[in-house]
Order: structure tokens, then sequence, then C-alpha cells
């Protein structure tokens, strides 16, 4: 499917992610299954303050209702800027101290490092033609590593994802899942050395694990745990249609098997209200419903690390042709659903019937 990345500072897209608030004597990396993580991503509405002032507005409104987990997700190009000169301050430093300066609202931070972003391949321009399992590539993803681990603010990380939606990429270039198993093998053994409190993984759509679960069997006998982004869309229509909110329940029994014995997660999961794409604002509501009480049951058996839901607001309506473009998908559809995906409105700011159903069922979560 898609992954909206979110650079904090720039403010194109957000990911913060909710749970219960943190006590101030508690440390960063205790057992965060014991209350559940739960997220939501933090794009603004159209008369929120701008920049910092306007994400920390809505730092504060959801935090009231438990947030306690934040998320970064840049690009290895964005932190190498050119070989081996590494640039932490926008999308590492700045999001792990700015965001929380008095560390009372989240527990840890989520960081997905991006060398496949969907249908994207994100490293440095001087790696863009290098195999992913060329020991040069390995070794400066390793060295990127090496630095980051040295930032004293790393120790709020609790999970580090190996790029996003991998499937999109490696299903187009079906020759390189091999080269790319390898490199991911060794950027999670290089990982759990140099940070070993982390817990490391990947992001797979649920479409590809049901459509093309080669990528998926591949990748998984290495991950610590498995993320998944999911929206229940329907596979045979190719303009963004939306299955019912009650296939929900199978649909997560589905991704909990292929998990196996492992702790399964969501840096994103979301349903639009769009007419135009077989949803409406009560649809999105029962979705809602449905997702809490279905995952209810996996994160008392601490088999859920976390979910992420996507997102508060609604886009505003031109990123999605901009999104659309850098991605090469078609956006007549697609900007039906992402502009409707929030529980709340982007022209108005008032909430849906499903933003009233995320609070209460987060209540007794």
């Amino acid at each position: 499917m898609m992954k909206i990345i979110y650079k904090i500072f720039t403010l194109v897209l957000i990911l913060a992610i909710s749970g219960c608030s943190k006590d101030d004597n508690e440390p960063n990396n205790i057992d965060q299954q014991a209350e559940g993580l739960i997220g939501i991503a933090l794009q603004l509405h159209q008369n929120s303050p701008q920049g910092l002032d306007g994400l920390l507005e809505s730092i504060d409104e959801v935090s009231a209702i438990g947030v306690n987990l934040f998320g970064m997700s840049p690009e290895w190009q964005e932190l190498e800027t050119t070989p081996n000169t590494f640039n932490f301050q926008d999308f590492l430093i700045n999001p792990l101290t700015l965001t929380d300066p008095n560390e009372t609202k989240f527990r840890s931070y989520i960081l997905v490092l991006k060398m496949i972003d969907s249908n994207r391949k994100t490293v440095p321009s001087d790696l863009s033609e290098n195999s992913f399992d060329d020991p040069l590539l390995i070794n400066r993803f390793k060295s990127l590593i090496d630095n980051m681990s040295e930032l004293s603010e790393i120790n709020r990380v609790s999970h580090i994802l190996i790029g996003n939606e991998v499937d999109g990429y490696l299903t187009t270039n079906s020759s390189e899942i091999n080269a790319f198993s390898t490199f991911y093998q060794q950027a999670i053994n290089h990982i759990h050395t140099k940070i070993p409190s982390v817990k490391v993984g990947t992001i797979i759509t649920y479409n590809s694990i049901v459509e093309n679960p080669i990528i998926f069997e591949t990748l998984n006998p290495f991950s610590d745990f498995i993320c998944y982004t999911y929206y229940p869309t329907d596979t045979t229509n190719p303009n963004w249609q939306m299955r019912s909110p009650n296939e929900v329940h199978s649909d997560i029994l589905f991704m909990a098997e292929k998990a196996g014995n492992k702790p399964f997660a969501f840096t994103e999961i979301g349903y639009p209200s769009s007419i135009e794409n077989n949803s409406s604002e009560l649809l999105q509501s029962q979705f809602v419903e449905n997702m809490f009480e279905t995952l209810k049951s996996y994160k008392n058996a601490e088999k859920l690390e976390f979910i992420f839901y996507h997102g508060m607001y609604d886009y505003q309506p031109d990123f999605c042709v901009e999104y659309a473009q850098l991605q090469g998908i078609d956006a007549t559809y697609l900007c039906g659903f992402m502009n409707n995906l929030g529980l709340k409105s982007y022209e108005t700011g008032e909430s849906k019937q499903s933003w009233n159903t995320f609070v209460n069922k987060l209540s007794d979560w």
C-alpha cells in the first residue's frame, strides 16, 4: 500500500504514537508491553499554529488521552548527506529533545530508517547503483549505525525499522530480494551489537503477505518482531475501494498467525471516510471500534508491540498529488483515500464520529 513519511520540522508529515503517560522517575526502556503502546499520526489542520507550535499543540491533545511514544522516519540519504558525513540534528536530535523536553509524555521513540520507502530506493546518491549486498553499501550503513549509537539521546529509541513497506520496491525489483535479505541480516546484527536495547524489524504491507508472501517469508526469520501497514482495501479493485470493517477481525487473525511466535505491530493502520472509496464516517468509526476490540487480546497477551493509527487529521488536499507523483501512483482515487483518512477534518479541525470512538476505546485500552 503506502507509507507517508513524516519530517517533523519541515512539517510535511508528522509521526506520533500514543499510549499511557510516563512517570518522571521511570527509566526510558522499561517493559512497554505492560500498558501497551498505541499511536496516531499527527498531521495538522488548516487553522493549526504553524511549525513546532502546531506540533506541540497536537502532542498536548493526544497526550491527554494517553500519548507515550513518538516516531521519526528519515531517509538514509537525509542522514548521510555526503559520504561518511552525517546530519542527525534535524531528523533525530531535534525530535528526540524538542517534542518532550521534560520526558513526561513519551515512554520511548520509534525510528524508521529508510533505504527503501515503498516504491523507492532511498540510499545516498553515490550508492544508488550499488546492490544491497555490496560490502561498500553494507559498511556505509554500519557506519551510520556506529555514529548514531554515540548520540546520548538514542537511548529513548525502543524500536528500529529497516526500510518502509519494502515489499513495494522488492516486488518491482524481485531480483534484489536476496541481496536485500543479506543487507537486512547484517544490519540487524550490527544494530543489536551497537544499540542492544532496541528491537529491530522491517515494514511489510498487509496486501503483500496475502498476494506475494515470498518477501515476507524471506525476511521474517531475522526480525525481532513483525511490523505491518494495514488498510483493508479491496485488492481486486484498483480504485482504493475499502472492504467492510467487519473483516478486520479475520485480517488481524491472519497477520497474528503469520507472525508465528513473534509479536507484531503496525506503523500504519487506518480507514478513510470517503464515499468515493466505498466508505463513510460511520464505517470509519466501526473500523476503529473493531480494531481496538480485536487487538486488545493480543495486547494483553503481550503479542502486540504497538499500534500506530493513521491519522489524527485528514491531509491537506494538495499534498496527495505531490505524494502520488513521487511514488508513481495514480492520484485519482488515492487522493479520495488520503484526503479523508483522518479522524478529524483538515478544513475545520472538527472531529468525525471515529475520533470519539478512538478516544472512548483508548480510555479502556
